[in-house]
């Protein structure tokens, strides 16, 4: 399991953590990070883009398949309230490992 695994987990077992563009769009919540998997459809990931963009929040787009770090079907759009997840989410995707 990675370092980012682990974070994901941490924020899915807090409930900081938002699943699917249309959750991401309701939500009462802004999450602090995105994360768009690599195989999401280009419509939608331009949605999420826009959205993330004229919220002010940071959106990656992930080449490993989301629904495997998340352990969950289908998952392609993932949104982390959790601020210090978050940073910790940022800080691993920039060290690359």
């Amino acid at each position: 399991m990675t370092k980012l695994e682990s974070y994901i987990g941490f924020a899915i077992k807090s409930g900081s953590a938002i699943f699917g563009s249309d959750k991401l769009f309701e939500g009462k919540k802004l999450p602090k990070i995105v994360l768009i998997c690599s195989s999401q459809n280009e419509k939608v990931s331009s949605k999420v883009q826009k959205f993330c963009e004229s919220n002010k929040i940071e959106c990656v787009k992930l080449d490993v398949l989301l629904s495997d770090l998340v352990k969950r079907e289908n998952c392609k759009v993932i949104g982390i309230i959790d601020e210090n997840l978050s940073k910790a989410i940022r800080n691993e995707l920039k060290s690359g490992n």
